[in-house]
């Protein structure tokens, strides 16, 4: 068998996708940790032990690579809220989901608050960037949840809009204490969340007569 020699500035036998996904690990480290403006293609590349032309090889400009980072760290979280949610069989439990599973993804993954909160910032502040605002898949998902309320009748049809744009608040202001706070100081404020959320949420039920 004939084996086809690396492009440039590719070792032989590196695969492709695990320099990607090298390359999209340390450009999240240095936006997280530097910001958009203070990070260099350069300074990514040496982190990830390669030459700046692989970096243009595989995403081209740097703004390339800030996008491809958000839409990877977007990617995961959204599916591992979606699991978590979709595994829950009522809508309070669908609430404490979803806001675990943010509390859960910051425990285990903390730089990633650190860049969701750079990449919000960012977004304003560069024209180049402000797509990165523009994804609603986390909304459509809160959205989902709230649906589900309604036609279980945990939620009244006229606190729709109340609940969702409660719901989210909770869930980005989570997302976003989780670079100011400690693991066990973002737990209590999340089990503090989904009471106050599941309590002040749901519809009174009507009580059956004594």
């Amino acid at each position: 068998m004939v084996r086809s020699k690396a492009g440039p500035g590719r070792p032989a036998g590196v695969d492709a996708q695990d320099t990607r996904d090298r390359i999209l690990r340390e450009a999240r480290a240095c936006f997280a940790a530097y910001g958009y403006e203070g990070t260099s293609t350069r300074m990514i590349a040496e982190r990830a032990g390669l030459a700046t032309a692989a970096l243009y090889h595989h995403f081209g400009k740097k703004r390339d690579l800030m996008l491809a980072v958000h839409r990877m760290t977007n990617e995961v979280n959204y599916a591992s809220m979606r699991v978590a949610v979709d595994a829950a069989p009522t809508f309070p439990g669908k609430v404490e989901a979803l806001l675990r599973s943010i509390h859960e993804t910051l425990r285990t993954d903390p730089e990633q608050a650190v860049f969701a909160s750079v990449a919000r910032d960012e977004a304003r502040r560069h024209a180049e960037l402000a797509e990165m605002a523009e994804d609603r898949r986390f909304e459509e998902l809160f959205a989902d949840i709230v649906r589900f309320g309604t036609e279980t009748g945990d939620i009244a049809p006229s606190d729709v809009v109340q609940a969702r744009g409660a719901l989210a608040a909770m869930a980005f202001g989570l997302s976003m204490l989780g670079v100011d706070m400690t693991v066990q100081a973002h737990a209590l404020v999340t089990r503090g969340c989904v009471r106050a959320l599941t309590g002040a949420l749901l519809q009174e039920r009507a009580t059956t007569a004594r």
